[in-house]
């Protein structure tokens, strides 16, 4: 990830959303080799990257289908879909939650 400079402070704040939203996408994506190292060494490589993959979906589901330059009726499809994905995201993060609760008692 190389900055590519400043940009000029005039964006909608949609689209400073949307840059944001992408940065922080490529910063989950960007492979983190001691980090992955210290998962190795401590037994949850597995877990670090099953966890990475709900967090890239979850990311997912917060671009908002409004900003779609070239709306048509398949946005309303997508929006269901990204609605779903995410009701789904939010049920195993409750239910983890959960889980870690009682682990810890």
């Amino acid at each position: 990830m190389k900055d590519q400079g400043s940009v000029n402070g005039s964006e909608t704040p949609a689209v400073k959303y949307d840059r944001a939203l992408a940065l922080f996408t490529e910063s989950v994506m960007k492979p983190d080799h001691d980090l992955r190292g210290c998962a190795h060494n401590q037994g949850c490589y597995n877990e670090l990257l099953e966890i990475r993959e709900h967090v890239l979906k979850y990311l997912k589901t917060l671009k908002e289908v409004t900003y779609h330059y070239n709306a048509d009726e398949s946005d309303e499809i997508e929006t269901a879909k990204l609605e779903n994905e995410k009701a789904v995201t939010d049920n195993f993060y409750d239910g983890w939650r959960k889980f870690e609760l009682i682990d810890d008692e």
